[in-house]
């Protein structure tokens, strides 16, 4: 064996040797360091809480003083426990007690009618405006309409209304007078001239003559109480129930009205087509024939036309279809039998102003 091998040899014996040690030692001071450790926490438990300071040394005793928060008040009675006067004091006052809810309990009143609410009267601004208003829209129109002073009736009335009694050339009469801003008298006399009166003389054979109406009622919507203020209340609404011609027929709309599932009177309302529809019928009529749709068409209109009575109910009804929807190019607002139970029996048409588009139904 050489010198250089013999050195290698020793030198891993004496490495091998020294990390033996090395673990025996790391093992010995473990298991002393625990045994400590183990020796203090059980000494811990002969010691009080509180014995040593943050110095070693013993901590002093704790004094432990009680503030008075409020002013001490002579009991109304005795006390018979024997806690101390300062706990006493101590305590929070008691809560007041609240009656717990009953079924008796009652709600909140409902909010004042509207002739009950307080309201500003009009300004001579508002009622000038209004009156130079009136004087442009009613300076070309044939009307019959009375001028009144300014309404204020709590939240209700207008600065400048007018008492209409007749509307057109042909002195269109409305029983009895409506009171109305002149924006709705304006808005009634194009509806009336351009569209009723062709439409009657058309599909009736006789003109208008007379409106039944009812126009100015300081209410709530429906005469609801907590419901907003009706247009009626502001002058700008108007109830049509009736319509006179002049060969003595009157034209009720709860007793002419045809709901528009009925397809032969229904009229399809404005500005609402029906794309799907009218393709639908297309194809039908592609694939059925025009031969085979035609003389049913033909069958059902000559029967009609043989029944004067029935045929006098479809012109009544494609009347008020006519008017309704020709009203919703008008109008802000006009609502009819198919609205709801409430519009059962007339139209009703106002000027409110919508922020999107006009309510038609």
């Amino acid at each position: 064996m050489s010198a250089r091998h013999e050195f290698l040899t020793r030198a891993k014996i004496l490495r091998a040797t020294a990390a033996a040690r090395m673990a025996r030692f790391a093992v010995r001071a473990s298991t002393n360091l625990s045994r400590i450790l183990l020796l203090g926490f059980a000494a811990l438990f002969f010691f009080p809480p509180g014995w040593f300071g943050r110095d070693g040394k013993r901590a002093p005793a704790l004094h432990v003083e009680i503030v008075r928060t409020h002013p001490v008040s002579p009991p109304a009675v005795s006390v018979t426990k024997t806690e101390p006067q300062s706990l006493r004091d101590a305590k929070p006052p008691e809560a007041p007690t609240v009656p717990p809810a009953t079924s008796e309990t009652k709600p909140p009143p409902p909010p004042l009618p509207p002739a009950e609410q307080k309201a500003p009267d009009w300004t001579d601004k508002e009622v000038a405006d209004a009156e130079t208003e009136c004087g442009r829209l009613l300076d070309k129109v044939d009307v019959v309409a009375e001028p009144l002073p300014p309404e204020r009736q709590g939240a209700c009335g207008a600065p400048a209304p007018r008492e209409l009694k007749s509307i057109g050339k042909d002195k269109v009469r409305f029983t009895p007078p409506a009171t109305l801003r002149c924006p709705m008298i304006a808005a009634l006399n194009t509806w009336i001239s351009d569209k009723l009166q062709p439409a009657a003389k058309k599909e009736l054979g006789s003109p208008i003559v007379r409106i039944i109406s009812g126009s100015y009622s300081c209410r709530n919507r429906y005469g609801l109480a907590r419901a907003p203020i009706s247009e009626h209340a502001f002058m700008n609404a108007i109830d049509i129930s009736a319509f006179v011609l002049e060969d003595g027929r009157v034209i009720r709309v709860s007793q002419s009205w045809t709901a528009p599932k009925d397809e032969s009177h229904a009229t399809p309302k404005p500005d609402t087509p029906h794309p799907v529809k009218g393709k639908a019928i297309a194809v039908a009529v592609a694939k059925l024939g025009a031969q085979d749709i035609a003389p049913r068409n033909e069958d059902a209109k000559t029967k009609k036309e043989d029944d004067p009575k029935e045929a006098g109910k479809v012109a009544t009804s494609e009347f008020l279809h006519q008017a309704h929807d020709d009203a919703c190019k008008l109008f802000g607002t006009v609502l009819g039998p198919d609205t709801n139970a409430a519009h059962h029996n007339h139209f009703h048409l106002d000027m409110k102003a919508r922020k999107y588009r006009a309510i038609c139904e």
